[in-house]
């Protein structure tokens, strides 16, 4: 029976769980990982991410797709489209691999920050002030208006340097 690529969600988090679990089912899988630069209080660390939160690719027959899901901590569910799982074909598997493999052209939107959003500075020589973000700038970059400040000027802060507010 033919293997094609399906796109297994999980729980926030799990993706190296859940993989690894596969993989004790001898089951193939793809979990595109990059490099990220997590900010610390005290220091700055290099660390793996997923590419796609929440998401692990597996290659399966139909029974082996089953067989992956089931008891498999941390895995939720398949991406369905029109009623059927989706299948996410060769090539573009194979233009994941290849991003990867060149990391400098990768970067991952902060998805949960957008324009206008209220944020916070968490880090850097901002840090405690508030803004309103205006734009965004390639890698992480986002443009801030700072309110503390009498007169608004606009700061490049990495978007791992804030939090968005929550409004209420």
């Amino acid at each position: 029976m033919e293997r094609k690529w399906f796109a297994l969600q999980t729980k926030p988090r799990n993706e190296l769980l859940v993989s690894k679990q596969i993989e004790n089912k001898e089951i193939e899988f793809f979990l595109p990982l990059i490099e990220k630069i997590r900010i610390w209080s005290d220091r700055k660390k290099k660390i793996k991410v997923p590419l796609f939160s929440g998401y692990v690719f597996v290659h399966a027959t139909e029974k082996e797709r089953l067989h992956a899901i089931s008891n498999t901590s941390g895995a939720i569910k398949y991406i369905f489209y029109e009623n059927r799982p989706a299948v996410i074909s060769d090539r573009e598997i194979e233009i994941i691999k290849n991003a990867i493999s060149d990391p400098e052209k990768i970067s991952i939107e902060d998805k949960k920050i957008k324009k206008g959003d209220m944020i916070f500075v968490t880090h850097g020589i901002f840090k405690g002030m508030k803004g309103v973000v205006n734009e965004f700038r390639g890698n992480y970059k986002l443009t801030v208006n700072l309110e503390e400040i009498t007169f608004s000027f606009s700061i490049i802060l990495n978007s791992n340097e804030v939090s968005l507010m929550v409004r209420g």
